[in-house]
C-alpha cells in the first residue's frame, strides 16, 4: 500500500506499479465552497492526458452530474453521464475506484457512482492527473488481487512487450510534475557509496515507502526522472530454476522504448551462464554488450537486494551492499522515466529514492 499525502492540485504522479486488476484507488479531499463546474480524477498513460486516458472521470456541480469518457489519440470518445449531485461544496468525500477484470468500479461516499466498461487496456494507465476544483487529502494505492497481464516495457531484448505506443517525445515534464512519495526515508539496506553519491538538484523530497511485493512484469514511472544522486532500490528473490531476469531503465512503456540501462541477469540462457549482461537501446539497435565482472551476486532462491546509483557519468549498481559493476552513460540520463522489471523474478520491494 502507498500513500501519498499531501497532494497539490494540479497533481500528476506515477500509479505505484500502474493499473492492474484487483488494484483500489482512494482519494479523499474535499470540494471547496468557491466550486462551480468540478472537476477531474484522470488515469492517464503518460503524465497528461493527452494522447491517451483510459478513464476520465469528472464530477460536474453547475450540470448535477458525472461525466465519464476515455481519450484514444488526443481525441475523446462518447460520454457517459451519471445523473445526481454526489458532491457537495465544503463537504468531505471518499472516492474509490477498483479495477476490475471488465470495468472500473466507482463509490462515492460508500455508494455505486458508476461501472465504466474498459474501452482500453486498463494496464496502459500509469499515472494520475487531479485537475479543478477541488482539495485532496491524500491518495492511497491498495494493491489487491493481482497484477494479470500487465506489458513487459522493453523487457529483454528479444522479447518486445505488448504495450501501446506512446508519442516519440513522450517524458514526465520536470515543470509542476508531482512527486508521489513526499516523505524522506533511509534506504532499504545499507548504501555501499557512503562517499560516491552527488547530491541531486534541488527538488522535493523523494523516498518514503516502498512499493512491496509488486507482481512481475512490474513497470512504474519513476517519480521526478533520473539526475545524478537519485537511487533505485530493488529486492527480490530469483525463480527457483531461473532462465533470466532483467531490469531495465528506458524512456517510456512501449514496444520499442530507448533503454539507458538493460542489466540482465542470465542464469543459463543461450550460451550464458551466470552472467550479467548490460546493455543500452537506442532507435530499437542495441548496443556494445558488457560483460565483466569478478563474481556473480545472485542465486536461484535467494533474495537480492540492489541498488543503483546515478552517478554524473555512469550508473553504479551494488548487489547486496556490495559494489557490482559501472555502466557508462550512453543515454543522457534524464530520459529515463520508466523502471521495467520482467522474467524469473519475484519482486519483494522496489523503491525510488
Amino acid at each position: 500500500m502507498t500513500t501519498i499525502s499531501p497532494v497539490v492540485v494540479p497533481y500528476t504522479g506515477a500509479i505505484p506499479g500502474g493499473v492492474h486488476q484487483g488494484l483500489e484507488i482512494e482519494i479523499q479531499g474535499t470540494v471547496p465552497h468557491y466550486a462551480h463546474q468540478g472537476f477531474g480524477v484522470n488515469l492517464c498513460q503518460g503524465p497528461q492526458k493527452e494522447p491517451t486516458t483510459t478513464l476520465h472521470f469528472n464530477p460536474r456541480l453547475n450540470e448535477h452530474c458525472v461525466v465519464l469518457n476515455h481519450m484514444q489519440n488526443g481525441g475523446w470518445g462518447g460520454e457517459e453521464r451519471k445523473p445526481g449531485q454526489h458532491f457537495h461544496k465544503g463537504k468531505p468525500f471518499d472516492l474509490r475506484i477498483m479495477v476490475k477484470p471488465q470495468m472500473f468500479k466507482i463509490k462515492v461516499n460508500g455508494q455505486l457512482v458508476a461501472d465504466f466498461a474498459h474501452r482500453l487496456p486498463k494496464e496502459t494507465a500509469q499515472f494520475i492527473v487531479i485537475e479543478g476544483e477541488v482539495s485532496i487529502n491524500y491518495i492511497k494505492f491498495s494493491a489487491g488481487g493481482h497484477g494479470g497481464g500487465r506489458g513487459h516495457g522493453a523487457g529483454f531484448a528479444p522479447q518486445p512487450s505488448g504495450y501501446m505506443p506512446q508519442p516519440s517525445g513522450y517524458m514526465p515534464q520536470p515543470s509542476g510534475y508531482a512527486l508521489p512519495f513526499s516523505q524522506p526515508s533511509a534506504p532499504a539496506f545499507g548504501q555501499p557509496y557512503p562517499m560516491g553519491a552527488h547530491a541531486a538538484p534541488p527538488q522535493p523530497a523523494v523516498g518514503g515507502q516502498p512499493i512491496y511485493n509488486p507482481p512481475v512484469p512490474f513497470t512504474s514511472g519513476i517519480p521526478g526522472g533520473l539526475a545524478p544522486g537519485r537511487m533505485i532500490s530493488i529486492s527480490g528473490v530469483p525463480h527457483a530454476n531461473p532462465s533470466r531476469f532483467s531490469v531495465n531503465l528506458q524512456s517510456g512503456t512501449y514496444d520499442g522504448s530507448d533503454v539507458a540501462l538493460q542489466f540482465d541477469v542470465r542464469f543459463r540462457f543461450g550460451d550464458s551462464v551466470n552472467t550479467v549482461v548490460r546493455n543500452h537501446c537506442q532507435a530499437g539497435g542495441w548496443g556494445q554488450e558488457e560483460r565483466g565482472a569478478s563474481y556473480f551476486p545472485f542465486m536461484p532462491n535467494a533474495n537480492f537486494d540492489m541498488l543503483i546509483l546515478v552517478e554524473p557519468q555512469a550508473f553504479k549498481v551494488a548487489v547486496n551492499n556490495q559494489h557490482f559493476a559501472e555502466f557508462r552513460h550512453r543515454l543522457p540520463v534524464h530520459a529515463a522515466n520508466t523502471l521495467n522489471v520482467s522474467g524469473d523474478v519475484r519482486l519483494t520491494q522496489v523503491r525510488f529514492q
